[in-house]
């Protein structure tokens, strides 16, 4: 399968490649509207299939905008359902960066593999149905229901480049064992990683069914890239607070997060090649963070349906989704991009890109573990007795836009240690950063 997508890739790339067209003189006014099957792959979800839709409008500041509408209904083959719709408004609030979304999430089977990265035993022949070694295809996996909403202002201090914003995220989240019954295939009646993890109360019984949630965010940052969809120089900086009170809380937890990204921008060749890199720094300053929201990084920006990690498609491609958790968390993300040419069409600016990368990361402050009710006999097929050490993965992508903002992006990633997973594609939309 994955021969057959990266081979009509390859093919998409050179029909695009035999118009090239000079782009300094295009400027797109005006609305602009994207909309496509939602037709994508994600090896830790399976094949998607809906519709999405996004829209623009630009006045005459392109390739910026003022107002965008991002619109999805899907689902994945894995069992996976979404709903969102996103907004992001320069202008609705005059001086002011609006953005709001509202996301459901419907996850029959997602990863989970315990906490503390190296610490916890990853074995992809537990899941293999072609391996002798083989459990179950949920033995990583519990059932997640999630309902978030999101609000961000963001506001210039000096010159437009230094900013403040405040913002809240609020989610609903529900958690239990898999259901056996909706799975499109039979799977064995057989104790996974979760299930383990609530019986031996690693997982607090109080957290175990997930629970309601409310954090307040602010932070200050500074942004002086030349563009947002395809940044050739500038740097993104942000350093974000975010508190959780405990009444807002259905099991009365609270917690303070740092939470620090800086991004940066090098143009090789001028509109064309680009090294670009993202450094995320993410940790608890106190009280507690329940287990279903440690894989989520606070972020003022939702590219994606969800910002969570590290693994997966929005973090470390190639490594098992939700595969590196605590407390605490490093991240790193480094890319070679190149856009190879372009082709006009009624008025509208595609182009084609690809980018080599490497995905780094590692928990910096651990999630307390008990481990006193593990059984003897269990522990090395759930725990390595083994201490956290950087993870890493490598890999190769694809972008096909319009008009700069409607990225179409294919990436390929392999996991560098069989511990963290094998290989992972990603067929979404955007670039990672």
């Amino acid at each position: 399968m994955y021969r057959v997508i990266l081979l009509l890739l390859f093919l998409i790339t050179t029909t695009l490649l035999v118009a090239q067209t000079d782009t300094t003189t295009f400027k797109k006014t005006g609305f602009s509207f994207g909309a496509l099957p939602a037709i994508a792959y994600d090896s830790d979800l399976g094949f998607q299939y809906g519709a999405l839709a996004n829209m623009y409008w630009y006045g005459n500041d392109y390739p910026n905008y003022h107002h965008s509408l991002y619109l999805e209904c899907s689902r994945y083959t894995a069992g996976t359902s979404l709903f969102r719709a996103y907004f992001d408004s320069r202008k609705l609030i005059p001086h002011t960066r609006f953005t709001a979304d509202l996301t459901s999430i419907t996850d029959l089977t997602c990863d989970f593999t315990g906490f503390n990265g190296r610490e916890t035993r990853y074995n992809a022949n537990y899941t293999d149905r072609n391996s002798n070694q083989y459990i179950t295809s949920i033995f990583y996996a519990h059932k997640r229901n999630m309902l978030r909403a999101m609000f961000n202002v963001k506001q210039p201090i000096r010159d437009g480049k230094l900013f403040w914003q405040l913002g809240t995220n609020i989610y609903k989240i529900r958690i239990g064992s898999v259901e056996r019954s909706k799975l499109r295939h039979s799977v064995p009646d057989i104790e996974n990683v979760y299930d383990k993890y609530v019986a031996w109360h690693i997982i607090k019984p109080s957290e175990a069914d997930g629970g309601t949630d409310t954090y307040l965010r602010a932070g200050l940052g500074i942004d002086n890239r030349d563009a947002e969809a395809f940044p050739t120089h500038g740097i993104w900086t942000e350093v974000l607070l975010a508190i959780a009170p405990q009444q807002f809380s259905s099991d009365h937890n609270q917690y303070g997060r740092l939470t620090i990204y800086h991004r940066q921008y090098f143009s090789l060749i001028e509109q064309r090649t680009v090294i670009a890199y993202r450094i995320g720094w993410q940790h608890k300053l106190w009280g507690n963070i329940p287990f279903y929201l440690l894989p989520h990084w606070n972020t003022s920006v939702l590219g994606a349906a969800t910002s969570q990690g590290l693994g997966g498609s929005k973090t470390m491609r190639g490594v098992v989704r939700n595969r590196i958790v605590g407390n605490g968390s490093l991240l790193a993300n480094i890319e070679l991009r190149h856009i190879w040419g372009h082709l006009y069409i009624k008025k509208q600016d595609f182009s084609i890109g690809t980018n080599l990368f490497t995905d780094l990361g590692m928990v910096t402050q651990k999630y307390k573990v008990d481990l006193s009710e593990v059984p003897t006999d269990e522990y090395d097929t759930y725990f390595t007795g083994k201490t956290e050490k950087l993870h890493q993965s490598v890999g190769i992508g694809l972008k096909i836009a319009m008009n700069s903002n409607f990225v179409i992006s294919a990436d390929w990633g392999k996991a560098l240690s069989s511990n963290d997973g094998t290989s992972g594609l990603y067929v979404t939309m955007n670039y990672l950063f």
